[in-house]
């Protein structure tokens, strides 16, 4: 693929990538946007969309609004629970879709660029760094889960604690 991808003018390679990153984000908006119209019975989705990285997304773009679809093109790991939460929320389409086609150009410009001159400083392939990407984000979502149930343990124990040091004040009506 590198040498397919080198033979390319930096136009066709920019194009390709576009759409490569137009067609990802499409399929991530819509398979939140169904997984939210099916979440009233999938008590796991909501939960999901609570957890620290979907608060921070819906946050931002509570914060920023639309253009907080393009700047998520500028992260890495982020992006994706924007463009989720973007669906799940069901951003209306005439906003989502020009803020959708300015980030993933955005990201086609850099991943062309940038990223493929990082690949090549590296030796590495194109087709490795996805790989590469997904056992980082991988790593970091087992590394939240566990420090998640650690503090849910703690708090676990300091509300154990606190009952104990106060048994009257849970029992106590006033």
């Amino acid at each position: 693929m590198k040498e397919w991808i080198n033979s390319l003018p930096i136009e066709v390679a920019l194009l390709f990538m576009w759409i490569v990153g137009i067609v990802r984000t499409c399929l991530v908006y819509w398979a939140a946007a169904l997984a939210a119209k099916g979440s009233a019975r999938l008590h796991r989705i909501r939960e999901a969309m609570e957890r620290p990285l979907y608060r921070k997304a819906r946050a931002f773009i509570n914060r920023w609004g639309v253009i907080a679809v393009p700047l998520c093109f500028l992260t890495v790991g982020f992006q994706t629970a924007v463009i989720i939460t973007t669906g799940f929320t069901r951003m209306p389409l005439r906003r989502w879709i020009p803020a959708m086609l300015i980030g993933t150009l955005m990201w086609a410009a850099i991943y062309t660029t940038i990223g493929f001159a990082i690949l090549a400083a590296l030796g590495l392939e194109p087709w490795m760094f996805p790989v590469a990407l997904a056992f980082v984000v991988a790593g970091a979502v087992i590394i939240s889960v566990v420090r998640e149930k650690r503090i849910d343990r703690k708090g676990t124990a300091e509300d154990l604690n606190e009952a104990e040091a106060h048994p009257r004040a849970l029992t106590q009506r006033d």
